[in-house]
């Protein structure tokens, strides 16, 4: 059995479905004994640091020497030092490797070959429709597949002696706005500052600001009614402007993908201009927004899953004992079509399309319903043990093999599961960069239990006896701090249907919501600790005794037992202030606590009721007389003044009083009973001295 790990980062939110299945296919296709752990981050989709090294952090979790190969597509990942540790990891771990669409030392490269590709899209606008001033849209600078492909449009257009100036080329994003962005910027950086963007919609194909004035749709539309007498002077401005923008555009504008190309075509119509017209625009990728945009969009045709299959192929000739070549170039296709002036090389089945469009808003649908009855399920959850089975109930319905749950033994401990921390507990205790040693297993569905929940390894755990399996690996955490993983078997359905990173955000949604709850219930805890407890003894303050005490008070009424409470005033505290000092008076205030908390009993209440003044509040014994019970507070504070060396005595004056469950008088009376019996005694010892 071999095992291969693929590491991936999805674009924003995409999973890139095509790698694994190509790469099964092909496995599959040669009978071989395979399984493949994908281990995916979604880590340039959120805007904070912390979220994307969590998402990071699961390349951290595989021990790479327990692997046949390895796989990576981290185009996509927005940190360098990512990128630059894993393949750090990679090639001391001496495992074969593979790297899909980007080309590192020391790993075998499978993709297409950018840099020819981007050279015969340049050169097709140069020979066949005669392309002198070139526009480029770059995408990301830092960017692999980017860099490839502006270094062979900047070499195609030295060769044939024409000119890239510095403004001619653009650097930015790969999305469908920077598109609509870039081609503004490029003519700002041309001349034409009077154009500013405005959103206006999610194509932003609507307004553009016009000599500060904001105009709405194109240039031929119409102004409302009320202002139809402006409507010719509006029109002739917008006339004006176009004329002005088609002064400075180039022959052509080439990008670096499709997403920018529709962008700039888009922006173009709202612009009142024409393409290929005006001027023409290229793409890269041949995704569905290019082949049925209008115009269609010239682009480079690739077949995702042939790089899949290609890296199968390298990886089953290094195992077979073969020296395979260290680069892999997959077949690529320019289309030239309507965008660049070709016209459409043939007919579209947009009936299919639109078909299969309408059908895939309602699959959305479908799935954004179920996602929310997911969620609600989720939120109702009141601590990890019961959100666990709901995940796995998910995974189950998306018919996924198996699924495995593992966390920070924290989790576990901090409730639902086990017993509950203490309110010093801090978050910090969590990895924020690799996976702690103190990990559980919280939920396996359908792996085989040995009775041992700690979570040592991998594997065994995750094995398969048979090959030709998808193990799908996400990161628990909160923000940049690990909480754990889930692992599933083969949730093609969630890979397919873009929701392996839904699922899994909500996940960790309601997974931070329930440490939150937990904190804020620890935080809750400490303050009422603060409120109800006496800061020099620490035995519980007034205010304690009428939360903590009044409670005893009432169970005890509603089971029939009495309470013995105990009122006891220290004897000369004011004179071992003046003598010996403050310090010594807050000894002796500490001292008289642990007397009264000691002497009267495992279950006794102990109360600093204000000053020199304490109460006891127990369960009255009939089999121990009140009298031992005081006796034994006075001993208690006998032998703390001699374990403490303290030059005076401890003394007291105590009266208690028992209730009567069946009676009707409240606490605070009981205690002002048990004062004025207290206040007798200390009259009698004053008399008898």
């Amino acid at each position: 059995m071999k095992k291969v790990a693929l590491f991936m980062d999805g674009w924003k939110r995409y999973f890139t479905y095509a790698w694994p299945l190509g790469f099964m296919q092909k496995i599959k296709e040669a009978r071989a004994d395979v399984n493949l752990y994908i281990f995916n981050s979604n880590g340039n989709w959120n805007r904070d640091d912390g979220y994307s090294y969590g998402e990071y952090n699961i390349y951290n979790l595989p021990e790479l020497t327990d692997f046949d190969g390895i796989i990576i597509s981290v185009n996509n990942i927005k940190y360098p030092e990512v990128t630059a540790e894993l393949l750090d990891r990679i090639r001391k771990s001496g495992v074969p490797a593979i790297s899909l669409e980007t080309a590192f030392d020391g790993l075998h490269f499978v993709g297409i070959d950018n840099y020819d590709a981007m050279y015969d899209m340049t050169r097709h606008m140069i020979e066949e429709h005669g392309a002198k001033k070139v526009w480029y849209l770059a995408g990301p600078k830092d960017n692999y597949e980017a860099q490839e492909r502006c270094r062979a449009f900047r070499d195609c257009m030295d060769e044939y002696g024409l000119t890239v100036d510095y403004e001619d080329v653009l650097f930015g994003d790969f999305g469908f706005n920077d598109g609509v962005t870039g081609l503004e910027e490029l003519l700002r950086a041309h001349g034409h500052t009077c154009i500013k963007h405005e959103k206006d919609g999610p194509d932003y194909g609507g307004p553009a600001e016009v000599y500060g004035e904001i105009t709405s749709g194109s240039f031929a539309d119409s102004a409302p009614d009320a202002e139809a007498s402006n409507n010719e002077k509006m029109d002739e401005r917008r006339l004006e402007e176009r004329d002005i923008v088609r002064k400075i555009l180039p022959d052509a504008i080439i990008c670096a993908n499709d997403n920018l190309a529709v962008g700039v075509c888009n922006r173009a119509e709202a612009l009142g201009l024409s393409v290929p017209n005006d001027f023409k625009v290229t793409g890269f990728d041949n995704f569905d927004k290019a082949a049925y945009y209008t115009p269609r969009i010239t682009t480079v045709s690739r077949i995702r899953e042939k790089i899949g299959a290609a890296a199968a192929e390298i990886m089953l000739n290094i195992w077979a004992g073969n020296n395979p070549d260290t680069s892999s170039y997959i077949d690529y296709n320019c289309i030239f079509t309507e965008s660049c002036g070709c016209g459409a090389d043939a007919m579209l089945n947009g009936r299919q399309y639109l078909k299969n469009y309408i059908m895939g808003v309602v699959e959305r649908e479908e799935i954004d319903e179920s996602t929310l009855d997911f969620t609600h399920v989720l939120s109702k959850c009141k601590d990890y043990s019961e959100l666990y089975p709901c995940v796995q109930s998910s995974y189950s319905q998306a018919e996924c093999k198996k699924c495995v749950m593992v966390v920070d033994r924290s989790l576990v401990e901090m409730g639902g599961a086990g017993p509950t921390l203490s309110a010093a507990y801090d978050e910090d205790v969590f990895a924020v960069k690799g996976y702690p040693q103190r990990m559980q297993i919280v939920y396996r569905q359908g792996i085989a239990d040995d009775g041992d929940d700690t979570y040592h390894s991998m594997f065994p755990l995750l094995d398969d006896e048979v090959g030709g399996n998808i193990f799908l690996f996400a990161p628990f955490h909160f923000g940049e701090k690990a909480a754990g993983f889930c692992c599933v078997e083969n949730g093609y359905y969630l890979m397919d249907k873009q929701l392996w990173s839904t699922v899994m955000s909500e996940v960790n949604v309601a997974m931070i919501n329930l440490f939150n709850k937990w904190r804020l219930e620890q935080i809750n805890q400490e303050l009422t600790a603060i409120s109800i407890k006496d800061p020099l003894t620490q035995i519980y303050n007034r205010e304690g005794m009428r939360q903590i005490a009044a409670k005893a008070f009432d169970k005890a009424a509603g089971q029939g037992r009495a309470l013995l409470i105990m009122f006891a005033d220290m004897d000369k505290l004011k004179y071992i202030n003046d003598t010996y000092g403050h310090e010594y008076g807050d000894k002796a205030i500490r001292s008289a606590a642990r007397a009264i908390a000691g002497g009267g009993g495992i279950s006794s209440i102990p109360v600093r009721y204000g000053g020199d003044e304490f109460v006891s509040i127990s369960i009255y014994d009939e089999a121990e007389p009140p009298e031992e019970r005081k006796t034994a507070i006075l001993e208690k504070a006998r032998e703390i003044v001699a374990q403490e060396k303290l030059p005076f005595a401890l003394e007291f004056s105590i009266g208690y009083v028992i209730t009567d469950p069946d009676g009707d008088k409240t606490l605070e009376e009981y205690v002002r009973e048990a004062d004025h019996s207290m206040y007798q005694e200390k009259i009698q010892r004053r008399v008898s001295r």
